[in-house]
């Protein structure tokens, strides 16, 4: 509630303030509707920007009526016609902002963009309240065609100097633009903007505008939109503070000067989406550099470690293979080495599933078929199918009692997958005597978590940031661990691409613990 008491109160000043400013252009007199009119600007693109909800827009459009009608009324405006206005005002800005929300490009990057927002959020309200204003001035028995097409070019006016601004500014912009290290730049571009304007407007009885345009395009260039946009501020209010030209009427002055001011604003605004187009391909362009360059390493990473990780099971296949081929081993022996035989092809085999996991998420292909899961059955399922590595001492797996009804949306295959792959990095790197525990119960917010839980070296903090990471392996284990790194890197993936969560936590030479959470069933 207070933001938007706030945001009234700064919309009303802000209107109040344009509006009178741009009546006090014109001396203050009666007008069927002042020569420039940027309070109507301001508040479309103020609630544009601020605006949060459908309150935020009325009591914003609340609080600029009652100050259209006082800066009216500051005018000298008859009392038909300062009512009258004001509700055009709002209607006004009404239609400014469906047809923006409606029909304009959510950003502006390019020319079209641009032009399809200055159709829907300038160009469509001032001619929607030039119509009402012109049958309101005839009703009054004034000129209504003269006061519509008034109406018209002071709202445009008004645009033109406050929205290439007014939508573009924030903190992201400035941060982009990096004016720290930019100070004397820009401070050198904008003084010029500003020196060009006071030279053409104020000074030099010489047609020099080509100078402001020139400087308009320099900011733009240089700044991009928001160096566009504060030009086009600086040099309005230069142009607008300057003494006007004896003999000339101010109306028609002031639409030169509206002339000059969309001038300069499609030229710059063009320049600055231009450079912001360039920036845009550098970017991707640099981006693409580094995907090819971290694919690159991915490749000779990749190419290392499966030449070291297939050349042993490889070699026992081949090599037990040989001997049993040519007989040289005995009859009691032979199933102790097909065994050996199929242990090392089983490794091979998983070593070849891992790596077309990876490929395929790599290239955004790998499928998942989601569906309820009963926990218990899928983790008893995998234990019962596991085969213990005598060779590092035949470690058992025991599963703590598990809810019958606890179920996960998750894909069956995956999760056998997910629970396979960290029992058997427990089983690795855990010692050689305690139990492996699992164990599965629930979240606070809606997940259903499955524990993995070894004793053994554990895992220092300073290894934590690389777990996950492919083909990376613990340095502080002091053994050699069978298996390529993949393991965990292929479970994190597979967990967060079914909406989960993966994490441990370890106390080095006790425990180590973890843990998936996945979304229960409904």
């Amino acid at each position: 509630m207070l933001r938007r008491i706030n945001l009234a109160l700064i919309a009303g000043a802000g209107f109040f303030l344009l509006g009178w400013g741009g009546i006090a252009v014109s001396g203050g007199n009666a007008h069927s509707s002042s020569p420039i009119w940027p309070a109507t600007a301001f508040g479309i693109c103020l609630i544009l920007r601020l605006s949060r909800s459908r309150a935020d827009d009325i009591a914003m459009l609340a609080a600029m009526l009652p100050a259209s009608i006082v800066a009216n009324v500051l005018g000298g405006a008859p009392w038909s016609l300062i009512i009258g206005f004001s509700l055009i005002n709002v209607l006004d800005m009404m239609a400014g902002l469906y047809a923006t929300r409606r029909f304009a490009p959510p950003r502006i990057t390019t020319a079209r963009s641009a032009a399809r927002f200055a159709v829907a959020a300038a160009i469509s309200p001032a001619l929607f309240g030039a119509a009402l204003s012109w049958g309101l001035v005839q009703r009054n028995g004034g000129d209504g065609a003269l006061a519509g097409l008034q109406w018209f070019l002071s709202n445009f006016l008004g645009v033109c100097i406050i929205f290439p601004l007014g939508m573009t500014i924030s903190l992201r912009q400035l941060s982009k633009l990096k004016l720290q290290s930019r100070f004397v730049e820009a401070f050198i571009v904008f003084a010029a903007v500003a020196g060009a304007a006071v030279l053409a407007f104020a000074i030099s009885p010489l047609p020099l505008h080509f100078l402001v345009l020139a400087t308009a395009i320099i900011a733009g260039v240089r700044f991009r939109l928001m160096g566009a946009g504060a030009a086009l501020m600086i040099i309005g209010a230069v142009s607008l503070s300057a003494p006007m030209q004896p003999g000339i009427s101010l109306v028609l002055q002031v639409e030169w000067l509206q002339f000059l001011l969309a001038v300069c604003s499609i030229v710059s605004m063009r320049g600055a989406l231009l450079m912001n187009e360039r920036d845009m391909h550098l970017a991707i362009i640099e981006r693409r550099r580094r995907r090819a360059v971290r694919a690159s390493r991915f490749k000779s990473q990749l190419l290392a470690h499966v030449s070291h990780e297939v050349r042993t099971p490889l070699s026992a296949v081949i090599g037990f293979s040989g001997m049993l081929e040519t007989g040289a081993l005995s009859a009691d022996r032979a199933p102790e080495f097909a065994s050996i035989i199929v242990h090392n092809g089983e490794l091979l085999q998983r070593l070849h599933d891992d790596l077309l996991d990876l490929s395929r998420a790599e290239a955004g292909a790998l499928a998942l078929v989601p569906e309820r899961v009963k926990v218990a059955e899928s983790v008893f399922a995998c234990v019962g199918g596991i085969r213990l590595d005598t060779a590092l001492g035949g470690k058992s797996v025991v599963v703590d009692p598990i809810h019958d009804e606890l179920t996960v949306i998750a894909d069956p295959l995956r999760l056998a997958q997910i629970i396979n792959n960290l029992i058997a990095n427990a089983y690795k790197y855990g010692d050689n005597y305690s139990p492996i525990r699992v164990s599965a119960g629930t979240t606070n917010d809606g997940f259903g978590r499955i524990e993995i839980v070894n004793a053994g070296p554990g895992i220092p903090p300073e290894e934590r940031d690389n777990i996950f990471r492919p083909f990376s392996r613990a340095q502080s284990v002091g053994r050699s661990v069978p298996g390529a790194g993949l393991g965990l890197s292929i479970a994190k993936l597979l967990v967060e691409m079914q909406g989960g969560r993966i994490d441990f936590e370890s106390a080095p030479g006790r425990t180590t613990r973890f843990w998936i959470d996945l979304p229960l069933a409904a």
